[in-house]
């Protein structure tokens, strides 16, 4: 029976197993994916690939003079993948991108890059509250040991088997009809640390060795433990994946009570430079703004692409003005030379 969920966490996992014929080898890593939410890939990466990232991470991501457009603080940069070939070949190596594949049948889509100087020291926390699809579930995170991690320098935790949890966000504990974001994250962050105590899953730490792989549903509930030795680094890396023919949105950022929802419009495909356009299982999706950056999926009332762009345009210039869609217009071309071939990379 086929549904809208990746066959390893679908209810005819079972059935669907048996069917697909699998290598032992095969067979117990869906099984350990399928029962625990995750699998470990032991010393994936060489030395000689890590040492390239962390060099990389010294020279451009933690570098003040280096020009870096997007986030950074003194312990993450993120997407640092844009500006570092060896980044991006961790986030695109071909066993961590068919195992992937293998894991949810479909096409996969690296996305963003996270790169750490030491341990996070996150609250318990899913990263569909960040990342979620539709259909549901189509989301996963590979993190990778740039170093020996130990109990001292902040080791990730996890909860094996949590990803069969719902996937809570904003409208499972508050009352008013609002807009979210990154403000309230925090009270998701207390709310999902006290569903846990109240859980029956057991907490675990994962204390890697530098060049091993963490691969992760997207729902497992994880974070990161005290930085015992505050000297201490816990250099890695995390790449998030979507796959392909799904609906890319922020609960976060998004009004889960109403359905209208922070649509993903420029997700960057790292596989291709392009930006992945949402859809559902193929299908196009018709999405008509409502406030600002949200948007309603709407299978029902005409909405012409004109209509759209000019709405579009009209948006874009109040928040960015003329520079703002001069960029954007900019952008686009160079996607259309891009698919022709014309130039190398956008």
């Amino acid at each position: 029976m086929k549904m809208n969920l990746p066959w390893v966490e679908s209810p005819f996992f079972e059935k669907i197993l048996t069917e697909k014929k699998l290598s032992p080898e095969f067979e117990e890593m869906a099984r350990t994916y399928h029962s625990d939410g995750y699998i470990v890939l032991k010393k994936v990466f060489s030395d000689e690939e890590i040492n390239l990232v962390i060099e990389e991470m010294k020279t451009k991501g933690f570098n003040e003079g280096f020009n870096f457009k997007n986030h950074r603080d003194s312990n993450r940069c993120q997407d640092l993948w844009e500006h570092s070939e060896p980044t991006k070949n961790i986030s695109v190596k071909p066993q961590i991108l068919s195992t992937l594949e293998f894991l949810y049948d479909r096409e996969v889509v690296p996305f963003q890059t996270l790169n750490f100087l030491k341990g996070s020291q996150q609250m318990a926390h899913s990263d569909t509250i960040h990342f979620s699809s539709l259909p549901s579930r189509f989301m996963a995170g590979v993190w990778v040991a740039l170093e020996d991690v130990t109990e001292e320098n902040g080791p990730l935790f996890y909860y094996p088997s949590s990803q069969k949890m719902p996937e809570y966000n904003f409208n499972h504990f508050k009352e008013e009809l609002i807009d979210n974001s990154y403000d309230n994250y925090h009270e998701y962050e207390l709310f999902m640390e006290e569903l846990m105590k109240n859980s029956p899953y057991e907490k675990k730490v994962f204390l890697a060795e530098k060049g091993d792989a963490l691969i992760w549903s997207s729902n497992i509930i994880h974070g990161g433990c005290p930085v015992i030795n505050p000297n201490s680094t816990r250099l890695s890396q995390v790449t998030h994946y979507f796959f392909k023919d799904c609906i890319y949105y922020s609960p976060m950022s998004s009004n889960t009570i109403s359905g209208e929802l922070l649509v993903r419009a420029t997700l960057k495909n790292m596989r291709t430079g392009q930006v992945e356009r949402s859809s559902f299982n193929g299908y196009p999706t018709p999405l008509v703004r409502t406030y600002k950056h949200l948007y309603s999926i709407n299978a029902h009332i005409y909405y012409p692409s004109f209509v759209r762009f000019l709405t579009d345009f009209f948006f874009l210039f109040s928040n960015r003005g003329p520079m703002g869609v001069l960029k954007v217009l900019a952008h686009k071309w160079r996607v259309f030379l891009f698919k022709r071939n014309l130039i190398k990379k956008i």
